[in-house]
Order: C-alpha cells, then sequence, then structure tokens
C-alpha cells in the first residue's frame, strides 16, 4: 500500500487538511550550521558545529541560511540548543503551536481531527 493508497483509504489527503488555508509547519533539528559562504551557484553553504543544535522552520519563513539574516523570532526558533533533546522538544512545541487547530482552546484537550 503506497502513501497516497492509505491515504485514500482513510479519507484524507496526504497531510489530511488540504482545504486549510495556512501552511504546515513541519520545523527540522539539525547540528547548527556555521561559517557560511555562496557557492558558485548562489547557495547557501556552510560546515556544522556538531555539539550544538538547531531548529528551521522553513514554514516560518527561515530560508535555512546563517542565523543572523533570519528575523528575530525566527532566531529566537533558531537557537542553539545544547542538546538534540532540547532542540526537538522546541520543534514540538513550536510545531503543536503552530498547527493547532482552530477548534483547540489553550488549556484544553487537543481535538480529534
Amino acid at each position: 500500500m503506497t502513501g497516497n493508497d492509505r491515504g485514500d483509504f482513510l479519507g484524507l489527503g496526504s497531510t489530511g487538511n488540504e482545504n486549510d488555508s495556512e501552511p504546515v509547519h513541519a520545523p527540522y533539528v539539525r547540528h547548527v550550521h556555521m561559517g557560511w559562504s555562496h557557492d558558485q551557484y548562489g547557495r547557501w553553504v556552510s560546515s556544522q558545529d556538531e555539539s550544538q543544535w538547531e531548529v528551521v522552520c522553513i514554514q516560518c519563513g527561515d530560508d535555512e541560511g546563517p542565523a543572523d539574516e533570519q528575523t528575530e523570532s525566527l532566531r529566537q526558533l533558531r537557537g542553539p540548543y545544547p542538546s538534540q533533546h532540547k532542540a526537538r522538544h522546541a520543534a514540538r512545541t513550536h510545531e503543536g503551536e503552530m498547527n493547532a487547530s482552530a477548534r483547540w482552546i489553550p488549556g484544553g484537550d487537543v481535538p480529534f481531527r
């Protein structure tokens, strides 16, 4: 069974919220990138600091480039975090806040969609 077959079987699309006008936030965690420069095609390239972690959320406007070129709110989300565990917690918290159902009331139980 493919992913699309499974979605059709459940009566849902790939994300289950294709009728929503807002994009689904899906932040990801990676090692801190530093030493930024542009490659021959103008894309960002960097090295990694494997002792620290950061969170990137494309849906919030993060372009995955240098943290100092992001907005203040993106820099706060980005981190750095001292452990992968803390970065994942920040990513899950951000995802939950940004993808909360319109029927959800803060402090209440998260409803089933």
